[in-house]
């Protein structure tokens, strides 16, 4: 017994070693590192503040001094990306653990940000751009317009305008019976990207035309948003300003308006932030827009979600008109005139568009800090 007992001994403390031994190993394969990073101007090699740190999309800080330091990194290979306004954005491979630093050379660009060099890191990107053209109502075509590329001052305060008058300015314009969160003025981000050489065109196609080069300073928009100046001429029956927003995938979802439309402005933004669906009848697209739509496919999927939310079933309807021309779809609407999504040229949001506006923004997770 005795040998038996010593025997087990020597191989259990054998055994023991051998798990000593083992689980440092195991612990390293997990293990995490640091990365020291600066971010420079390219052309300069002075340090740039300010910048907004991505390591493998997932947001990590802003570069406020020399240098910023990123904790807790997997082992293996990374993917940064820096932004920082004014400046192109800068993308960067990295292996930790490795040399420790990184260092970022930013090359100047044509984007400024609007936010105070304070963005939400979550927040909704809407970038303005500058249209060369406008349009002539006597002469009922598209002109050239220098009023943007010649003055980059009036394009700004035209953007600034806007913003306070639209996107800032939710509460007149969205029903009082859905609150929206408190801070939604913090959940976005404003931006304009101002190259007087490559403007973009707003009578190009329905929702216009941006340069490439925007393309690849700006990879990061929610919205884009192709600013042009007033019509030539007065506005009449015949001749009123046009908007059009169109989506060609993601970060490619770009709108056109006029600077002094604030309600077709709104009209728009519907569409290209929040998901609306158009409630006129006419030549456009109708889907059911769930969850918290405004437009639904059938009368029972319209009651449904009415008595879901304390809405009047009875107020469901028919997208149709009977003047100036007769027209019918097969989808139901619910807010009341005047909607905005039926007029773009007057109305507010009703209660089921902004139930949808408030669902948008609460997905964003919350405003700058």
């Amino acid at each position: 017994m005795g040998t038996l007992l010593n025997t087990l001994r020597t191989k259990g403390a054998a055994l023991l070693l051998l798990v000593i031994i083992l689980i440092p190993s195991a612990v390293t394969a997990y293990n995490n590192s640091s990365l020291a990073l600066t971010v420079k101007d390219a052309a300069t090699g002075e340090s740039l503040h300010g910048a907004m740190v991505y390591l493998d999309g997932r947001f990590r800080g802003v570069e406020e001094s020399e240098v910023l330091v990123l904790n807790d990194i997997p082992d293996g290979s990374h993917t940064l990306r820096i932004t920082k306004t004014g400046y192109r954005d800068a993308i960067k491979k990295v292996v930790v653990p490795g040399a420790g630093t990184a260092e970022i050379r930013m090359e100047k660009g044509s984007l400024f940000d609007l936010s105070g060099g304070n963005p939400a890191p979550r927040g909704i990107n809407i970038v303005f751009i500058p249209s060369g053209t406008s349009y002539d109502c006597s002469a009922r075509t598209k002109i050239p317009s220098t009023t943007y590329t010649t003055d980059e001052t009036r394009f700004r305060e035209d953007v600034l305008n806007v913003i306070n008058r639209t996107f800032l300015n939710l509460e007149p314009m969205t029903s009082p019976a859905v609150p929206l969160p408190a801070d939604y003025e913090d959940r976005f981000n404003f931006y304009y990207y101002y190259n007087a050489s490559e403007p973009a065109d707003a009578f190009s196609g329905c929702a216009g035309r941006v340069p490439d080069s925007y393309w690849s300073e700006v990879t990061f928009a929610d919205l884009t948003v192709i600013l042009y100046p007033s019509y030539v001429g007065q506005y009449n029956a015949s001749c009123q300003p046009a908007g059009c927003y169109l989506s060609s995938g993601s970060g490619r979802r770009v709108m056109k308006v006029p600077a002094d439309k604030p309600s077709l402005i709104s009209h728009e933004a519907g569409h290209g932030l929040y998901g609306l669906v158009d409630t006129y009848c006419g030549d456009t697209y109708y889907y059911e827009n769930a969850p918290n739509a405004n437009v639904w496919s059938s009368l029972g999927s319209c009651t449904t979600d009415a008595a879901r939310n304390n809405r009047n079933a009875t107020d469901c309807r028919l997208i149709e008109q009977q003047y100036p021309s007769s027209c019918t779809t097969q989808f139901y609407r619910w807010d009341p005139d005047p909607d905005i999504m039926r007029d773009a040229q007057s109305g507010k949001f009703g209660v089921a568009a902004t139930q949808r506006i408030g669902y948008v923004l609460e997905q964003t997770g919350g405003g700058r800090s």
